[in-house]
Order: C-alpha cells, then sequence, then structure tokens
C-alpha cells in the first residue's frame, strides 16, 4: 500500500504540475519541462517497483482507477504542451528563413529562371 500511495502522490504532483500551462518565457520553460522530467522518471521507478500479479483491496482499487484517470489526463495536457512547444519551433524556424532571405537577397535560385547561353 505504500508503493501505491507514493505513487498516487507522484502522479498528483505531475497531474498538477501540467495542469500549468506552458510559460512564456525560456528560463521558465526549461524548469518546468526539467520538473515534469523529474516527476516522470520518479514515477518511471515506481512503476517499476510494482508487481503486476498482487492481490489488491478495494481502497487500493480505487486508488489505481484515479491513477488511471489521472494518468489519461496528464497524457492529454503532455500532448497539448508538446503541440504547443513544436508550433513554436515551427514559427521560430519561419521567423529564421525570412530573416535569412531579407538579409541575403540574392543567394539562392532567382525568381526570373536562369538562361544558359550555349555555343555550338
Amino acid at each position: 500500500m505504500a508503493l501505491l500511495k507514493e505513487l498516487y502522490l507522484v502522479t498528483k504532483a505531475l497531474h498538477e504540475h501540467v495542469s500549468v500551462p506552458l510559460a512564456d518565457s525560456l528560463e521558465e520553460r526549461e524548469s518546468y519541462l526539467s520538473r515534469m522530467n523529474a516527476l516522470l522518471e520518479e514515477r518511471a521507478t515506481l512503476l517499476t517497483k510494482m508487481k503486476s500479479g498482487a492481490q489488491y483491496s478495494d481502497a487500493e482499487m480505487q486508488l489505481g482507477r484515479e491513477l488511471v484517470k489521472m494518468n489519461e489526463e496528464i497524457h492529454q495536457r503532455m500532448q497539448g504542451t508538446k503541440n504547443e512547444m513544436r508550433m513554436d519551433i515551427q514559427q521560430l524556424k519561419k521567423k529564421k528563413k525570412s530573416k535569412r532571405v531579407y538579409e541575403l537577397p540574392y543567394e539562392g535560385p532567382t525568381v526570373d529562371g536562369v538562361f544558359f547561353d550555349k555555343k555550338n
């Protein structure tokens, strides 16, 4: 029961952590992600210690059901965070590319096409 209770507490902390929206500043994002990784690693070690064929009481079964519900919400919120970060990265790449085109306008293929003079 102690292991299951500890797993529940770590999962609840992770659930509360991912409920907070992702910050805009880079430092806050870094701390947000490092805290999330720490909680996930701690949770993974607890899950590996759990016995799969063990008998559980009714209270432990109820705790397990709550864990499953929280896990689904955690997964959805982590997917949302991942998508938000993916969009930010794509937007940054787009800004980088447009800045590069502005700074070096004659690099790359021209819009006019290419003419080759061939003498034979």
